[in-house]
């Protein structure tokens, strides 16, 4: 039931922002009943269903991290189903109240990214300097794409970035408003280091990028589309 929550989630959230917290009321009362009249299936089912909504709601944080990277192994829902069992869900007033939580689901690009493609990704961005660092290194990346909390770095050719994740976005790698989830992660600060990159800002680089495409901007688009194949 996890993995049937992972892939509505998936397509309703991050494809059609649905709000979160009418996610979790839909996706409980469309699998609430099933077609069977043994009493020890339907306690069963009842049982699944009241944890997959605790998971969804007291550890949204949690689970919603687990749904934004690779597809849901078993192994993987054994591990929420021992939090579960195990551990006392974040108190109210240590972060938010569930219905801001709820309302409020993490950033995310909804990434699907194999190990080998991030890397690949990694040394593409590493390539044509598009940061301001001396070396990217694979958790760089990985903390920009799944959207770490408190993660920022510096852009150094922002028409490249533009057109590094619009050709993510192309292929499939990632889903639509990523100019709007960088701004307001306050993932991308500027080359001078003043301010933090805006969407706006984003799509203007992106549309000057495509106006005047480089050999740097075809062969990062090249890179990206070789990833899938």
């Amino acid at each position: 039931m996890l993995q049937e929550a992972q892939k509505v989630y998936l397509h309703e959230v991050l494809e059609c922002s649905k709000q979160y917290w009418r996610y979790v009321d839909d996706f409980v009362n469309s699998h609430r009943y099933i077609e069977c009249d043994d009493v020890v299936c339907r306690n069963c089912h009842e049982m699944n269903i009241h944890i997959v909504k605790i998971l969804l709601t007291e550890y949204s944080e949690i689970v919603s991290s687990s749904f934004t990277h690779d597809a849901l192994s078993f192994e993987k829902c054994m591990e929420l189903k021992q939090m579960y069992d195990s551990s006392v869900p974040p108190q109210a007033t240590e972060v938010h109240s569930l219905s801001t939580l709820m309302r409020t689901p993490p950033l995310s690009f909804g990434c699907k990214i194999t190990a080998e493609q991030m890397a690949d990704i990694t040394a593409c961005a590493d390539t044509y300097h598009l940061f301001c660092v001396s070396v990217l290194t694979v958790k760089d990346m990985q903390n920009l794409l799944y959207c770490e909390k408190g993660f920022c770095i510096q852009v150094n050719n922002i028409r490249l970035l533009a057109i590094l994740f619009d050709a993510l976005l192309e292929n499939r790698f990632i889903q639509l408003n990523w100019q709007s989830i960088l701004s307001k992660g306050h993932f991308l600060r500027s080359k001078d280091g003043k301010r933090f990159i805006s969407a706006s800002s984003l799509s203007s680089a992106l549309s000057a990028a495509k106006n005047n495409m480089t050999a740097a901007a075809y062969n990062i688009r090249e890179t990206i589309e070789r990833l899938r194949k």
